[in-house]
């Protein structure tokens, strides 16, 4: 596999000139003209095999991480070297997947752009297409501990949330070891850079646990439970459908990762053999 990735230092943030209002104690207003940083919106496309396979609005940081993570969490590989080489165009917009096999895009369905945006029972359909390719996920026994770890890492080193109040940030480590932290405006690009990033380390996703501020809906599980993640926390809440998929495949759920607490929703936790 190869990656050429041109989209070297593009902005994250802007500066913006606001207006800032503030209550005193008697509910008077105060009005302070000050700058104020705002997170970079980037829109890219990324063409497989010469088609155009999906549409993502990120954060123009480790992009090739986020391909990666991407193509592995949807589905669209099993392992690296399904890859010839990722080309990434020197504004970040345009990306160029070359497969050493042959995909049928359409049967994927991977389209985020929000004219993707459906209801009733086509999305259902889908999900139960993506559902039907999963398999049960062992075992792996994880401490409250590293939870608590992971959602720290997430508020030490989210320096772009700092900055701008504007992105999501996910954290993920393989038995203890190193903690991959990175930031998106997206909850789930944030996770398919830090799946990215344990992908080119040769990871054992199935010893992973995996962090996330955001909250976590089915397709986030299904991410997780495609990866091979065994472990998934947030400082978020889940919903109900996430919940049902992560008892039907045995991935702990985790949720209002707060101070000291958490809410365990499927699995358990228990002590690292």
């Amino acid at each position: 596999m190869k990656i050429i990735n041109e989209a070297l230092d593009l902005e994250l943030k802007e500066a913006f000139s606001i207006v800032r209002i503030r209550l005193n104690a008697n509910d008077q207003p105060s009005h302070e003209d000050l700058n104020d940083s705002v997170i970079t919106e980037h829109h890219l496309s990324c063409y497989i095999n010469e088609q155009l396979a999906f549409k993502l609005v990120c954060t123009p940081e480790k992009l090739d991480a986020l391909i990666l993570g991407y193509l592995f969490s949807e589905g669209y590989i099993d392992h690296l070297d399904d890859i010839d080489f990722i080309y990434i165009c020197k504004s970040g917009e345009r990306v160029k997947v070359q497969l050493n096999k042959i995909i049928s895009l359409n049967s994927l369905d991977h389209d985020t752009t929000s004219a993707s945006i459906s209801c009733g029972n086509n999305k259902k359909i889908r999900q139960a297409a993506q559902i039907s390719t999963l398999k049960s996920l062992p075992a792996h026994p994880c401490s409250e501990e590293t939870i608590f770890k992971l959602a720290n890492s997430c508020n030490r080193n989210a320096a772009l949330f700092n900055e701008t109040g504007g992105t999501h940030c996910a954290a993920l480590s393989v038995d203890d070891n190193e903690i991959l932290v990175c930031e998106d405006i997206g909850r789930h690009n944030a996770v398919d850079k830090t799946v990215g990033m344990a992908l080119t380390d040769n990871q054992d996703f199935s010893h992973a646990v995996l962090f996330t501020t955001g909250r976590i809906p089915s397709d986030m599980v299904i991410k997780a439970i495609r990866c091979g993640i065994p472990v998934i926390a947030s400082h978020s809440a889940p919903t109900n459908a996430a919940i049902e998929l992560a008892r039907q495949f045995n991935l702990t759920l985790i949720g209002f990762v707060r101070g000291k607490r958490l809410n365990i929703y499927a699995g358990a936790l228990g002590k690292p053999i």
